[in-house]
């Protein structure tokens, strides 16, 4: 199957071309045809299986080109994913004459305001900044039509779930609902139950199993207090063009990348706290190679559009399994194989790499440390 088969207008129909998209993955193959035919959808798939493209796709094609209004509303949980969809919304509505912004904190709210006044036909926000300017009267979803919530489950973690209620509340009732998630909890689906209003399907397109496939597992045991020279060590013995280290909190992220360019690791740490033009500038320099080691923490990770990841180290073992194939997941994208290296440091640890092997039907295999 290609692209030419969704019947796209010509404007689009050529963005597509454009951007090299031949042809369609797995999500957009499922998903396409339902946005398109105005249902209700809940799609579960990773980041990385093309799922941005996915709604922008189908609707770029069911927008009107009348008076630029706040048709669509695309809701996500981080300033990075949120300047991610915009770009990807920007590129395919070349020649549609489709207006697209982004909004989230850091930003000057007055400049937004202005944007917002010239007419956008589409709108994608981060829940705290959106109410921010749904409270002083800026910015009015009264013409609605499609609602996207990207990476819900995220939100959730984030404890967006009552600002998400206030937003959706504040739609139109009549309109039609896109929900996204790597995960499907009980949550997710009680939110989906009590405002996805028309006729609605789901869709189960989780790359789990196939990502685990194209990933080469190794776990190392290792005591805390030895971690940081194993992983400089590590670090500086491997050819690792692009290495994602993940750390639970920004304090760690902050204090582990200064440890590693002390031992002679070019190494940045990149996380929420900081401000978005320093963010943009460090994964500026990841995505050029000129950063090659990254150490970041769960959240900002579910942002990065950045395909060509050779490494991921988990130096802080996750809290969940579904976290550990998210982080892991960020390599090994788009066909192309990748290595994730974990470490262990007591038997609760080792328990759930068990878990995760069983689960998954996937082999973590020992690397001796050092």
């Amino acid at each position: 199957m290609d692209f030419r088969e969704f019947e796209l207008n010509g404007s689009l129909a050529h963005a597509v071309k454009y951007k090299g998209y031949e042809k369609p993955s797995e999500v957009q193959v499922k998903a396409i045809p339902l946005v398109l035919e105005g249902k209700d959808v809940i799609v579960q798939a990773q980041t990385g299986t093309g799922k941005t493209a996915a709604f922008a796709i189908p609707l770029l094609e069911r927008l009107s080109g009348t008076r630029p209004s706040a048709q669509a509303l695309v809701v996500v949980p981080t300033r990075e994913l949120a300047e991610q969809v915009k770009k990807e919304f920007s590129s395919l509505a070349k020649g549609q004459k489709v207006y697209c912004i982004s909004v989230y904190g850091g930003q000057s709210i007055g400049v937004q305001r202005n944007l917002l006044r010239k007419g956008q036909h589409v709108i994608i926000a981060t829940p705290g900044r959106l109410m921010d300017l749904m409270n002083r009267g800026w910015i009015s979803l009264n013409a609605v039509k499609y609602v996207v919530l990207d990476e819900a489950d995220k939100m959730f973690d984030m404890g967006f779930r009552e600002d998400i209620e206030f937003i959706l509340s504040h739609c139109p009732k009549q309109r039609q609902t896109m929900l996204f998630s790597a995960t499907i909890s009980e949550d997710i689906l009680s939110l989906a139950g009590e405002h996805l209003c028309g006729e609605r399907v789901f869709v189960n397109v989780s790359q789990d199993r196939v990502a685990v496939d194209e990933i080469d597992q190794f776990y190392i045991s290792v005591e805390r207090r030895k971690r940081l020279p194993i992983l400089a060590a590590l670090l500086r013995g491997k050819r690792m063009t692009k290495c994602l280290v993940f750390c639970r909190t920004r304090r760690t992220a902050d204090w582990l990348s200064k440890q590693l360019s002390q031992r002679g690791v070019q190494a940045r740490s990149i996380h929420g706290g900081l401000p978005q033009r320093a963010r943009e500038r460090i994964l500026a320099g990841f995505r050029s190679e000129k950063i090659p080691v990254l150490v970041t923490t769960d959240l900002l990770a579910r942002g990065m559009d950045i395909s060509d990841i050779s490494h991921i180290v988990n130096f802080d073992f996750p809290k969940e399994r579904e976290t550990y194939i998210h982080r892991i997941g960020r390599t090994a994208r788009f066909g192309n194989r990748g290595e994730a290296i974990t470490f262990c440091t007591n038997v609760m640890e080792y328990e759930e790499l068990e878990r995760i092997q069983n689960n998954f039907n996937t082999e973590i295999i020992e690397l001796e440390a050092g």
